[in-house]
């Protein structure tokens, strides 16, 4: 920040683009090279669709896309493919896993929309490859998103002036998404933990671990995001917003608008309207549907159980149109929202189990065949702390759906002030814990 602050304009995006590639290699310097080559094979093509016509400009889109997911597909997709075939009894051999780079997801799929909206012409093609890099690799959305376009800040690359007042914002939504991670996220992740660890789980267990995980995963996500937007405001870069309290949503369909709203908008951008969207008929529009929902589904991680929760919610959200489409009445408004949360709560037990026996242990858990009451371990994991701020987690959820409640403007909006405590409350209490990676840093 302080060698942004002092760098002369002309030389902002290439401070910011220094400083993150160092940021990356910090974690891993014999990958910032993959990285590189993608932004620069990304922004080549992006010329070359423009300067190209005919046959040649969509050979161009072409190369612009598979370079960068075959990078993908290696790097993520390899190891789960090779680990299938053995457990099958393929001959291939020893197979040694691969590493996957961090963030890898978000810039494939930042360099894909930016080729294809250039091929749309919806989008000018960035002529500075420092502008360019600068977009893909900024170091606040470079390994756990959102998955920023680059039409939302091709403006701001070009041209920018500090702001204080967005600095200041930029500020408190950082210090929001650092306490929002550490005081809501990490708090509940060892009650997780203990949860999926149990053998025999019973449905109390189970409930319970579903709902601190749910509570878990937004809390890290939501508050890297926050974090993201907050470090790109305090540089001059507006990122999209990634969440809108999805928490309150009273169908799978309002859920999938409001939560990784970044994810959700691009695969039906980039996905879902090019297979043919709607376009088609019902029953076309249904399996579109489905096919970006277990693809998105399979974004999210090398294992089939992410491609099971893609389908899980490819089949809510068919199910959700069915019914509209029959003509059925309403559900109303609690009972809806209620239906809701069960479903999504039902599918993150998929999306966090680490593999299918985990998945069958909670599953079965959750239908009462350990019985109903919570065990002796999950008892004892379940101290004050973690149910304290199970309550303050639910507290934080649905303070925005109470509008007569006196403090609902400083839980759905805290001001700078709060913010700050919040902020080296969190600081504070990280210093007696072990470090808890974000979650989407696996994505």
């Amino acid at each position: 920040m302080l060698a942004y602050a002092i760098a002369p304009a002309r030389l902002r995006n290439s401070t910011i683009l220094l400083f993150s590639l160092i940021f990356y290699g910090w974690w891993r310097f014999d990958f910032l090279p993959l990285l590189v080559a993608i932004a620069c094979w990304s922004w080549a093509t992006g010329l070359w669709i423009v300067r190209s016509a005919g046959r040649e400009r969509q050979f161009a889109l072409l190369a612009a896309i598979v370079a960068p997911l075959a990078s993908l597909i290696w790097f993520k997709y390899a190891n789960l493919l090779a680990e299938s075939a053995l457990a099958l009894g393929a001959p291939i051999g020893h197979w040694t896993a691969i590493p996957l780079p961090i963030g890898l997801s978000f810039f494939v799929f930042g360099a894909i929309s930016y080729s294809v909206d250039v091929f749309r012409k919806t989008v000018a093609a960035e002529p500075s490859l420092v502008n360019y890099a600068t977009y893909q690799a900024m170091f606040g959305h470079l390994v756990a998103g959102p998955v920023v376009r680059y039409q939302s800040v091709a403006e701001r690359l070009a041209s920018r002036s500090f702001d204080f007042a967005e600095f200041t914002e930029g500020w408190r939504r950082f210090m929001l998404g650092f306490a929002q991670k550490v005081l809501l996220g990490d708090t509940l992740a060892p009650l997780v933990d203990a949860g999926y660890s149990l053998p025999n789980p019973s449905t109390a267990d189970v409930a319970l671990t579903v709902v601190a995980y749910t509570l878990h995963l937004y809390g890290d996500f939501a508050g890297y995001s926050s974090m993201a937007i907050g470090l790109g405001l305090m540089v001059g870069l507006k990122f999209p917003e990634n969440f809108d309290n999805p928490y309150l949503s009273r169908s799978i369909t309002e859920f999938w608008r409001r939560w990784h709203i970044s994810l959700s908008s691009w695969l039906r951008d980039y996905l879902y309207i090019p297979l043919g969207g709607n376009r088609a008929g019902k029953i076309r529009s249904y399996f579109n549907l489905l096919v970006t929902m277990a693809l998105g589904g399979l974004w999210h991680g090398a294992s089939w159980t992410f491609l099971v929760w893609g389908v899980w919610h490819g089949l809510g959200l068919i199910a959700a149109r069915l019914w509209r489409a029959t003509g059925a009445p309403a559900i109303p408004g609690l009972i809806s929202h209620v239906l809701t949360m069960a479903f999504v709560m039902v599918g993150w037990l998929l999306f966090r189990a680490q593999d299918w026996q985990v998945a069958q242990t909670m599953m079965s858990g959750l239908l009462g065949q350990n019985g109903l009451f919570p065990s002796s371990p999950m008892s004892a994991a379940t101290r004050p702390t973690e149910l304290l701020t199970l309550c303050i987690g639910l507290l934080v959820i649905y303070a925005p759906a109470l509008p007569h409640y006196p403090l609902r403007g400083y839980i759905a909006r805290p001001p700078f002030e709060l913010a700050l405590l919040l902020w080296l409350c969190a600081l504070w209490t990280m210093q007696s814990r072990t470090v808890i990676p974000f979650l989407y840093f696996q994505f």
